[in-house]
């Protein structure tokens, strides 16, 4: 293809990566694997210039055919006996939403209450890598990034009821997973009693 079409495909999907890169996180939990989704799927789009010229809202198309690329890695990770490694997402960057910048360079909030929202960030970002890859899915598409039921149905491809149910189980499940780490132990540096 031309520079011009490259050109075009740029000027398209530019305001779109940054969300994209958001999901393909959230769901891999991987900094590199998002950044391969990411990839893989602009890479797979650009052929198709003519089809996206004509879509009215591009970022629900685009993440529908992320969301395909990224079932079909789940079902060859499956298949394969090779096991993946890359860095961890936990210990990858996490992505700031330029509001939250905007609410904390204010300087109106106290340090208590900063303090309380990064630490439950923490609680949330460690039961976050414990979920299923589906949940995580769901949840970010929904919750975080504001999706309808509608569209997170449209985009996974599965009947409302379907997208309902695994929100709801999503849901349950990271509720009992921030549970288990608020009532689980603090580690003692005591020795044990048995060695």
């Amino acid at each position: 293809m031309s520079d011009s079409h490259a050109a075009e495909f740029d000027l398209l999907l530019r305001g779109h990566v940054r969300p994209l890169y958001r999901y393909a996180y959230r769901w891999t939990g991987d900094v590199d694997a998002a950044e391969d989704l990411v990839q893989e799927t602009l890479t797979r789009l650009y052929p198709d210039m003519p089809k996206l010229r004509e879509i009215e809202q591009l970022r629900p198309w685009v993440a529908r055919v992320m969301y395909r690329i990224f079932v079909d890695w789940l079902r060859r990770e499956k298949r394969s006996p090779v096991m993946s490694a890359g860095r961890s997402g936990s210990t990858g960057e996490f992505l700031e939403d330029e509001e939250e910048d905007a609410e904390a360079s204010d300087g109106s909030w106290n340090p208590e209450e900063l303090t309380e929202r990064a630490f439950e960030r923490e609680r949330i970002e460690a039961a976050w890598v414990h979920l299923h890859k589906q949940h995580r899915v769901v949840l970010s598409l929904h919750e975080i990034e504001g999706y309808s039921l509608e569209e997170v149905a449209h985009i996974i491809e599965v009947p409302l009821g379907t997208a309902k149910s695994r929100l709801n189980r999503a849901r349950n499940r990271l509720r009992e997973l921030l549970t288990e780490g608020t009532n689980s132990p603090a580690p003692t540096c005591k020795p044990s009693e048995t060695s």
